[in-house]
């Protein structure tokens, strides 16, 4: 403030001695003083702030968050991991793996899976073919997953804490684990392990009509504490269909729709505002969405347990919105009506988890279904889920 009063002296000065300076000086004068009134107003409402305790909540909210995150990297790394060494290693063990089956009311089944399975059960539901497929989820069971609802609305809920039904038993969903019961007008659109969100920078968001959204991870507080992510839609008739945590060196997304467009997706151009990016038919939707890498073979099913595959040298990116896409499913075999009920990154050494009409839900070789191009099922195919080649041979040393 003194060399403030010292340059107004000088100025005063100026003004004596050359007038027509006088004008621009109180322009100057003025619009220092508008910086003094402006910063003095963001002290006296820092000071009320931390007067009435709003501002200790706000950090004592950051600092729960960063706590949270921590406790996700210690779940995802253990305590061996060399950023990690010298944090007490509680509650940090081995995990097993689950399987995670659920359906758009809610309800979960979680199976514990070990290395000697091929199959884990089956669901009894007469209706399953009929109804909106079950999804299949295989994650650690020390992981901690995201629930997105079609309203928007979020909740994260640990893996451990879903009960867990006995393998190759017969399962019914009045006795499956309810961790959030959907609210009035919403039902459960994905789940999303989590536990990566501490090195991750964006949630990329995929609805049943192809827009597409991004958020920065570093809203993640804001968005977990009001539980609310946004449904990431344009029309009123669109849903939510999945959510994922991507990085920024992981450049491509893809996704895929039931009647074969395939659509690729430079994640750094994308845009933070909901995007349609794709043209579809009234009868076309998403099914799947995943990170194509260059070492894995992109892998399509149908629901007739076809297996179409790609190598990710093929893989075109979209630079226009609006496009229609990579058709894969020729249209005479589409008016045959054939269609995919899914698609993943993949390699031979990996596992993948198929559900059938039947209910039942088997656990194959990838490199077996890519070499015979086509899996074995009970009726049709409905839903798949990859299990990594590396957590598979962790149940197993």
């Amino acid at each position: 403030m003194s060399s403030f009063s010292h340059k107004i002296d000088e100025w005063m000065k100026e003004a004596e001695t050359r007038p027509e300076s006088a004008v621009t000086i109180v322009k100057l004068v003025a619009k220092r003083l508008r910086e003094l009134t402006e910063r003095n107003e963001e002290l006296l409402t820092e000071n009320i702030a931390l007067q009435n305790g709003t501002r200790v909540e706000e950090y004592q909210k950051r600092i729960a968050h960063l706590e949270y995150q921590l406790d996700l990297l210690k779940r995802r790394f253990g305590a061996d991991e060399p950023l990690l060494a010298e944090l007490p290693a509680t509650s940090i063990e081995k995990s097993t793996l689950s399987l995670l089956t659920y359906n758009t009311y809610g309800r979960i089944f979680r199976t514990e899976i070990n290395s000697d399975l091929e199959t884990l059960g089956r669901i009894a539901d007469e209706t399953l073919q009929n109804s909106e497929q079950p999804r299949l989820l295989a994650v650690p069971s020390n992981e901690e997953v995201l629930l997105l609802f079609t309203s928007g609305r979020v909740s994260t809920c640990a893996v451990s804490n879903i009960a867990t039904v006995e393998i190759g038993n017969e399962w019914t969903w009045d006795k499956a684990a309810l961790p959030d019961e959907p609210r009035a007008g919403e039902f459960l659109a994905c789940v999303m392990p989590i536990s990566s969100l501490p090195l991750s920078d964006f949630f990329l968001q995929i609805s049943r009509r192809g827009c597409v959204k991004k958020t920065m991870t570093t809203m993640a507080q804001s968005i977990l504490g009001n539980h609310y992510l946004g449904k990431g839609t344009l029309q009123k008739s669109d849903q939510p269909f999945d959510v994922t945590l991507c990085r920024k060196i992981d450049l491509f997304a893809a996704f895929v729709t039931i009647e074969g467009k395939l659509l690729g997706l430079d994640i750094n151009e994308l845009s933070y505002s909901t995007e349609e990016r794709i043209k579809l038919t009234a009868s076309d939707y998403v099914i799947a969405s995943f990170m194509p890498h260059v070492n894995k073979s992109m892998l399509f099913v149908t629901q007739t347990g076809k297996v179409i595959q790609r190598e990710p040298s093929s893989f075109e990116l979209s630079k226009s919105p609006l496009v229609k896409g990579q058709a894969l499913i020729p249209p005479l075999r589409l008016e045959q009506g054939v269609r995919f009920i899914g698609a993943a990154s993949v390699r031979d050494e990996d596992r993948i988890v198929v559900l059938d009409s039947k209910g039942n839900i088997n656990i194959h070789e990838a490199g077996s279904i890519m070499g015979a191009g086509s899996v074995k099922a009970e009726g049709l195919i409905l839903s798949f889920d990859v299990i990594q080649a590396e957590i598979w041979e962790d149940l197993n040393p």
